[in-house]
Parts: structure tokens; sequence; C-alpha cells
């Protein structure tokens, strides 16, 4: 039962803070998310390929693993295809709504059809993302 209450107050606590984050730290914070998520989307994915029926339950929990990470790399691929402003800057809202696109149909294409190089290229474009976003981070601060 304490267990519960610790775990409550954990959940309030991250809530909390990042309802402090600038907007710029959610999109950074969500972009790093999606890279994990694809990331582990893709090492799950290979190691399917290769224990194709060696342990039934290692393929089970990779499996739930998998999925789970598809989940969550299509919901944050939803958040951020929400939070473009096509107002304010339609051409680069289009383009990320494009690019995000482009991963969400990787992400499935991996999980349905193990199809990873699409996959593999989304994880390099987006890091790339981030690393632009994260210079766009410094030079607000300076």
């Amino acid at each position: 039962m304490k267990n519960n209450y610790t775990i409550e107050a954990y959940k309030k606590s991250q809530l909390a803070v990042n309802l402090t984050k600038s907007p710029h730290e959610i999109v950074k914070h969500l972009m790093e998310n999606l890279i994990v998520c694809m990331k582990n989307i893709k090492k799950d994915t290979d190691f399917l390929e290769k224990k194709s029926k060696e342990n039934h339950l290692d393929i089970i929990e990779v499996s739930k693993n998998r999925a789970n990470n598809v989940t969550k790399a299509l919901t944050i691929i939803y958040s951020l295809q929400v939070s473009l402003d096509f107002e304010k800057t339609p051409e680069i809202a289009k383009s990320f709504f494009q690019l995000y696109e482009y991963c969400r149909q990787q992400i499935i294409k991996a999980f349905s059809k193990k199809i990873k190089s699409g996959l593999e290229k989304s994880i390099e474009v987006m890091e790339e993302i981030l690393d632009g976003w994260l210079a766009i981070g410094l030079e607000k601060k300076q």
C-alpha cells in the first residue's frame, strides 16, 4: 500500500516538473524519447529475427516490449504533429508533419513487416533534427 502511495507521489512530481518546462524543452524531451523508442523497436526486431524459435519466453517478453515501444513512439509522433503551428510557419510545419508521418509509417512497417531500413533512416533523421533543436536551445540561452 505504501509503495503505491510513493509511486503516485512520484508521478505527480514528474507532472509538476513537466508543467514548468518550456515548449522547447517539451519538444526536446519528446524527440529524445521518440529516438529511444525507435532504437528499441529496431533492437527488438533484430532480436526476433535471430531468435525465431529458440526461447519462447524471451520472444514473448521482447514482443511485448516492442509493442509497448511502438505504442509510445506513435503517441509521441502524434503529440509532435499536433504541436505544429500551421498558421505561424506553414512551410516549416508542413515539412515537419511530413517527416513525422514518414517516421510513423516506418515504425509501422518495422512492427508489422519487420522492414527496418526505413526505421534506421528515420532514427538518423530524427537524431539530426534533435541536434538542430538542441542548437536552437543553446542560442536562446545565450
